[in-house]
């Protein structure tokens, strides 16, 4: 299977221009996928939640050392040193490349004051303590990377990236083929078993004319001043389903349900206008989350309703009802007109 493989390239940036480039075109010439901090700003504290996930991501993490110590972060410590202690904690494999010849290294290219010139030399012994190459040219680098990389891949294998088309193999996707056919499975016993097939309500819980009292904020307007009451509504529990059965013929999400018994609700208080007020503008009825939970959890106890079964998309987070057999039955029970054995003898 051809893997590639994501190398992190750490060093101090300006004076290692030419160096980089080498470097990146070795690794290219590999197969190798080059990462470092060409795509980001190095020297940006807040960047650093992002170069952790790049060197995380990596396969191999390769540091390059010159001249100079390189810009340092608050703590004192410079970014490149930071990424390699970073990198050696996370457990990715290391190789440094150190100058052969630091005497010949221009003046330009160089720190200018001890304290960081100490610096760099501390680093330098440090990154010496594991696998490292002396470099003396841009071109000389190059090749060492590529001699040290293909070392580097023989002694410590990394899972690299493979195509997505090559990423399975025959017994992978065979084994993937059998788990989708019992989730397949499973889905089908799950709806099969979510079905509620009675063919009556259970009369054990209240059920017909037997009442609820339903907590109700009714709201409007006079003029441009919003007002509002709050108070109980009874319903029975025929004129519940009366209203929102209907709309679960077929399955229907709870929020459009919940507004459809609203809607009943706020007409009945406008026929009330001795207990409610009947005057404002614009007018309003919620139900509560309390009595609108009681309503579901008593309906689905009468096996009236049921969940819905029908496949969504992801991002429908809607809860969808609709009728039992039972509630369909129950439903036509309440609303079907009945047939009036004297209407042709009075019409004839």
């Amino acid at each position: 299977m051809d893997r590639r493989y994501q190398v992190f390239i750490s060093s101090t940036f300006r004076d290692l221009v030419e160096e980089r480039r080498e470097i990146m075109q070795a690794l290219l010439e590999m197969d190798c996928l080059p990462a470092g901090m060409e795509l980001f700003p190095a020297s940006n504290e807040s960047q650093w939640t992002l170069i952790q996930g790049v060197i995380d991501a990596s396969d191999y993490y390769l540091v390059v050392l010159g001249g100079r110590y390189g810009s340092e972060t608050e703590e004192g410590i410079s970014y490149t040193e930071k990424e390699y202690d970073y990198a050696v904690q996370a457990g990715i494999p290391v190789m440094g490349f150190v100058p052969a010849n630091p005497d010949s290294i221009p003046a330009g290219k160089t720190d200018k004051n001890d304290a960081a010139a100490q610096k760099l030399a501390e680093f330098q012994a440090k990154v010496q303590n594991r696998m490292t190459k002396e470099w003396s040219s841009p071109e000389d680098l190059g090749s060492k990377v590529t001699r040290g990389m293909i070392n580097l891949i023989k002694t410590n294998p990394r899972p690299g990236w493979v195509r997505g088309t090559e990423a399975m193999t025959p017994e992978t996707r065979a084994e993937i083929a059998e788990l989708r056919a019992q989730i397949a499975q499973q889905e089908k016993r799950d709806v099969e078993g979510s079905i509620i097939t009675a063919a009556e309500i259970d009369k054990a819980f209240a059920h017909g004319d037997e009442e609820i009292a339903i907590e109700v904020n009714h709201r409007g307007y006079e003029g441009y001043k919003p007002y509002y009451e709050d108070g109980n509504i009874s319903y029975s529990w025929n004129e519940v389903v009366e209203a929102i059965g209907p709309f679960m013929l077929d399955e229907a999400p709870e929020p459009l349900i919940r507004n459809a018994l609203e809607s009943d609700v706020l007409r009945s208080i406008q026929e009330s206008p001795e207990i409610w007020t009947t005057t404002w503008s614009s007018q309003t009825a919620a139900i509560s989350d309390s009595s609108w939970g009681s309503i579901i959890v008593q309906l689905r106890a009468l096996r009236i309703i049921q969940t819905g079964t029908k496949k969504r998309t992801v991002s429908d987070k809607a809860v969808y009802w609709k009728l039992t057999p039972a509630g369909d039955d129950y439903l036509v029970g309440l609303r079907a007109v009945s047939h009036d054995p004297d209407f042709r003898k009075a019409s004839d």
